[in-house]
């Protein structure tokens, strides 16, 4: 299966499990689960969920093999009155740059 991350400036806390085809996803502690096992060849046209916001934005299986697109929440950019030094702010900063870019589409199983 293929993950694609897009990432979207959020407040949000989303974490995801998986599992084979099923991913588990939890939006500020509520949780509720998607089942692609028995998604056909093609695109899911409708991914409904109570969860707010939906973190599941698209599925696809092409040629047998899953990709999903799932929300990155992004948090707010660091401020520099939030630091003791310089330093660790530049750090933080250059963390909160990666999360925008690093590992936006990852390959999860065999």
């Amino acid at each position: 299966m293929r993950v694609i991350s897009v990432p979207q400036r959020r407040d949000n806390i989303i974490s995801y499990a998986f599992s084979g085809e099923v991913v588990v996803a939890t939006v500020d502690g509520v949780t509720d689960t998607f089942d692609f096992t028995n998604l056909p060849d093609g695109e899911a046209t409708e991914i409904l969920s109570h969860l707010d916001p939906c973190p599941v934005l698209g599925a696809e299986r092409v040629n047998g093999e899953l990709t999903l697109t799932l929300l990155k929440p992004i948090p707010a950019q660091p401020q520099r009155r939030d630091y003791d030094s310089q330093e660790e702010y530049e750090t933080a900063l250059e963390a909160w740059h990666r999360l925008w870019t690093d590992d936006l589409e990852v390959t999860i199983g065999g």
